[in-house]
């Protein structure tokens, strides 16, 4: 005799009839193989199709079980490209800090960050632009800009003082990417800071929408800007005593 009841037979026959939808289930979920025993109910049953047709359970299970493994692979893709995206940003991250703390002045810094970034796969443009202040001493070559200028246009950068991620207007990506403009369609905006106070923007542009969104982790850039301030603030900032 089989030790395990079906969903009618723990019920009295005036209870048969008021087997609830959940009881059902549960009973299911507690005896998975219920089918495996029942080749001709299993054969009776079929279920409603998109198309519009009747499927077995069998099918519908196949079915469901191909979807879920479609989106696992998905999932799995995700993290891989992820992961890539993650290795070749550490090693650009490496290599930038490496050669920054050889840099003999601002603008061999400034030059270091633009070279090194510009190297990254999935940078098509970038630029630093430099707050203009009182201890810079810059090559005409790199880009500078009034402080007032710079948090008047990145607001959001200099307020919250981390990475911003997005698409800008045109007027805005125009005066960042002066030679690649026309083919920028997304952008990471980094602010360069030391003790709280923002000395340049780093901007990278990529030509594709999605490239650097709002979702983007932008630890490794934080990182960047971080490291570039530190170093940057050293040849900008005034020592007490002079």
């Amino acid at each position: 005799m089989n030790s395990k009841a079906s969903p009618a037979g723990c019920q009295s026959d005036s209870e048969t009839n008021t087997v609830s939808e959940d009881q059902v289930v549960d009973y299911l979920r507690q005896n998975p193989d219920f089918f495996a025993r029942q080749d001709d109910l299993l054969a009776a049953i079929s279920l409603p199709h998109d198309s519009g047709n009747a499927i077995s359970l069998l099918e519908r299970q196949v079915n469901i079980l191909r979807e879920r493994g479609t989106e696992a692979r998905q999932k799995l893709n995700n993290l891989l490209e992820n992961a890539r995206n993650n290795d070749q940003l550490f090693d650009t991250t490496q290599n930038l800090v490496l050669a920054l703390l050889r840099a003999a002045d601002a603008t061999e810094i400034a030059e270091i960050a633009q070279d090194q970034l510009s190297n990254h796969a999935n940078v098509d443009a970038c630029e630093l632009i430099v707050a203009e202040q009182e201890g810079l001493d810059v090559a005409p070559t790199v880009r500078t800009q009034s402080s007032e200028h710079l948090k008047a246009e990145f607001e959001d950068v200099f307020r919250l003082k981390r990475t911003h991620c997005g698409s800008l207007d045109q007027r805005a990506v125009d005066e960042l990417f002066q030679n690649d403009a026309s083919s920028i369609r997304s952008t990471a905006l980094c602010p360069v800071i030391n003790n709280g106070e923002i000395l340049a923007i780093l901007a990278l542009g990529n030509q594709q929408e999605d490239a650097f969104n709002v979702n983007l982790d932008t630890l490794f850039l934080d990182f960047i800007g971080h490291v570039i301030g530190a170093v940057l603030a050293k040849h900008v900032v005034p020592s007490k005593d002079q």
